[in-house]
């Protein structure tokens, strides 16, 4: 019984020698350098962690005994095991390349070439990478620049509304930041049930501009009443606003979160619709961690594509094929998919366009958009039954433009001939450059029931928690992507 308490005493003080987060960083063994994006898992669960673009990670150490395993993998090289118990907090975990003696390994019967790979892929995709409903906690990072050249114009050619004359309207215009900068992160739940999502939020944090609070305020001040009036229209049956841009025209609208989001207004927070955070997190697993995903035309659509087998590699044990594909005239990607062996799942792809290439380049009526660049980097993780997206790295780089007159008219409804109370004429020449910047890692999962997915209430928005600069102790010890250099170097602008 004695001796039951003091190994029950030892395992508690070692639990606390661990302190709240596991951190360091993945090193090659040899030259010492960082290897981006390498899986830190606990043996035996699910908690895990994937680390950032310099090697550095952070993992709590919450659910973690002195007993567990840390599992330590990065694409060709050996897997590290270190007990939880004699890790030691920033320590280097050095990595070394794996050595495959291909003579002693009969994995196949003959030599596949690169399309039957992919044909075995597609064959095996349902079972290796099932859909199923399920609950995932995650966590979720976006950094989005936008700037705003001077080139930029927007003319007010005409104003009639009470506050909103022509010389406010351009002197508000002359405010506009030179760059919009955006950083969110948050710790979510994302309950899927076939077809149908749902989002709870746990914590958000933002490292919002200084500049974009200015603008906010401006906007609530000058144009505060003017949004007021729209909503009010909407409960008003004879009077009405209405947008029109050449032979385009509709009546204004606004989400059904919109006015839940103006509800939640303080100092300290901004709101963001939860429908629209929702639909982010499930763009980027549709578009970047799906085989129905038009981004993985790579696999889909062999026919655009060369492909060559390289040597084979290891991964977390698994021997892994490594597959590079380049666009031929109609593709539009190049990079490497690491495929087993064994079960032909996919266990990471690597794509990007390659050199020259561009998609969704049109012009038409004024408006213009095109996307410049894609790069994707999705690694799964093996469970019980399949294989599930762990981390998805996504940039996009694109542009759009418009060219175009507006006008925006309050009007009362009479019996033939509408009355116009209010017009406001725009003409705007506006060119954008939008680079987006997105993570996701799982941080676990669990089956999800129709029955419980009909229970969960989506809240209508997302408070997100401003702060000026990031700090060792922004997320309070949690799992979450160690921030790039980046980010620990951003501070707020005022």
């Amino acid at each position: 019984m004695k001796r039951y308490c003091l190994w029950l005493i030892l395992c508690v003080f070692a639990v606390r020698a661990l302190g709240n987060v596991i951190s360091g960083q993945v090193l090659d063994a040899e030259t010492h350098m960082p290897l981006p994006f390498a899986s830190i898992a606990v043996m035996g669960s699910q908690l895990g962690t994937i680390s950032n673009a310099d090697g550095h990670f952070v993992l709590s150490s919450e659910s973690i005994l002195p007993t567990d395993t840390l599992l330590f993998s990065y694409m060709g090289y050996e897997t590290l095991k270190l007990a939880a118990r004699d890790f030691r907090k920033s320590t280097p975990v050095y990595l070394r390349q794996a050595e495959i003696n291909l003579n002693a390994i009969t994995v196949y019967s003959r030599q596949l070439t690169g399309l039957d790979i992919i044909a075995r892929v597609r064959e095996h995709y349902p079972v290796n990478h099932p859909n199923r409903s399920e609950v995932r906690r995650m966590f979720y990072h976006k950094f989005e620049r936008t700037p705003f050249p001077e080139s930029n114009q927007i003319r007010v050619r005409h104003s009639d509304f009470v506050g909103m004359d022509k010389e406010s309207l351009e002197g508000f215009i002359e405010m506009l930041p030179d760059e919009f900068t955006e950083y969110q992160d948050a710790i979510v739940s994302f309950y899927q049930h076939g077809d149908e999502h749902k989002l709870v939020p746990e914590e958000a944090i933002s490292l919002e501009e200084g500049a974009m609070q200015d603008l906010t305020a401006t906007i609530e001040k000058k144009l505060g009443a003017f949004f007021e009036d729209i909503e009010k229209s909407k409960s008003n049956e004879e009077v009405y606003y209405k947008f029109r841009s050449g032979i385009f025209a509709m009546k204004a609208d606004t989400h059904p979160d919109s006015a839940a989001v103006e509800a939640e207004a303080d100092s300290l927070h901004y709101r963001v619709s939860t429908h629209q955070l929702s639909k982010e997190v499930s763009f980027l697993l549709k578009d970047y961690g799906s085989l129905k995903s038009d981004n993985w035309e790579f696999i889909t659509k062999t026919n655009r594509y060369d492909y060559h087998v390289n040597e084979i590699t290891v991964f977390n044990g698994e021997l892994v094929y490594a597959l590079s594909f380049a666009p031929r005239e109609r593709g539009l990607f190049e990079g490497t998919l690491y495929v087993s062996t064994e079960s032909f799942a996919i266990l990471q792809l690597d794509f990007a366009y390659a050199p020259g290439k561009r998609n969704e380049n049109f012009h038409l009526l004024g408006f213009g958009h095109s996307m410049n660049s894609k790069k994707g980097r999705v690694i799964f993780e093996k469970g019980s039954d399949g294989y599930f997206v762990k981390y998805i790295h996504a940039q996009q780089h694109e542009t759009a433009s418009l060219e175009r007159d507006f006008t925006i008219m309050k009007k009362q409804k009479r019996f033939l001939i509408d009355k116009e109370l209010n017009e406001i004429k725009l003409s705007a020449s506006l060119t954008f450059e939008i680079h987006s910047d997105w993570e996701l890692l799982i941080l676990d999962r669990k089956p999800l029931k129709a029955n419980d997915f009909n229970l969960v209430k989506q809240p209508p928005v997302v408070l997100f928690r401003k702060e000026y600069s990031n700090a060792p102790d922004l997320w309070d010890n949690r799992t979450v992507i160690a921030p790039s250099t980046e980010l620990t170097e951003y501070t707020r602008t005022e």
